[in-house]
């Protein structure tokens, strides 16, 4: 088959720029890197476009990070034939009777509350514990959509729809992610999908790792190449 089109999707109170070291390292032209909206869009394709472009074709390699994973494996119909790369990537994050490795709901809901009073304060103190560098001041933020991104994150379930997507799936994911950890990144995956583990990195692995991520994409891609139709 020719080369897939390529998708990109951050994860939540990050950007279209996150890519960048992922992009230079692939050095690919023909990538679609939406924009959730958090800083207010115009960096990239909007959700609703993005999903639109989706289906708009033939298959599509999408990759997506933390939040952005989530999203593509819960929120977008991919054609017959594409393949979802996350990266630090879940099928669920918050807690709930069968998944008691996730995240409490209770703070998320206080992560919620606190974007009416102080979206940045809430941002970048989640971008901390990631270990990026905070937003500035004067960066305009888009709360309903950091508030929508962190309802995803509350309540997506991915783990059905992974479980029938065994053979086109991958996930790589970081050993010493303080978002994410081992445990709850398995408990989270189906059991047939056994993650490519980075020994370092953290949580923000396409900015502190793009050599091994961008090797992991390129696997992802041949792998597709060599799929039957």
């Amino acid at each position: 088959m020719t080369d897939p089109r390529v998708v990109l999707v951050h994860g939540w109170g990050f950007g279209p720029a996150f890519w960048a070291p992922l992009r230079e390292r692939l050095g690919w032209s023909d990538v679609v890197v939406a924009d959730l909206g958090f800083f207010g869009g115009g960096q990239g394709v909007d959700p609703t476009s993005l999903a639109a472009f989706c289906q708009a074709g033939g298959p599509v390699l999408a990759v997506g990070h933390s939040l952005g994973f989530l999203w593509l494996a819960s929120q977008v119909s991919l054609p017959e034939g594409s393949f979802l790369a996350g990266i630090n990537a879940f099928g669920c994050f918050a807690a709930r009777p069968d998944f008691s490795a996730g995240v409490a709901p209770r703070v998320l809901g206080r992560m919620i509350q606190g974007l009416d009073r102080a979206p940045l304060t809430v941002v970048n103190d989640f971008r901390a514990r990631c270990g990026a560098a905070p937003l500035a001041e004067e960066m305009a933020l888009d709360v309903p959509a950091l508030t929508a991104g962190l309802a995803l994150l509350r309540e997506g379930d991915a783990r059905t729809s992974l479980a029938g997507m065994q053979g086109r799936v991958a996930v790589l994911a970081g050993q010493e992610d303080p978002i994410v950890p081992q445990a709850m990144t398995v408990a989270s995956l189906p059991p047939t999908l056994d993650p490519l583990w980075a020994k370092k990195g953290g949580h923000l692995l396409p900015q502190t790792d793009p050599d091994t991520c961008a090797a992991f994409v390129e696997r992802c891609r041949q792998t597709m190449r060599e799929m039957p139709l």
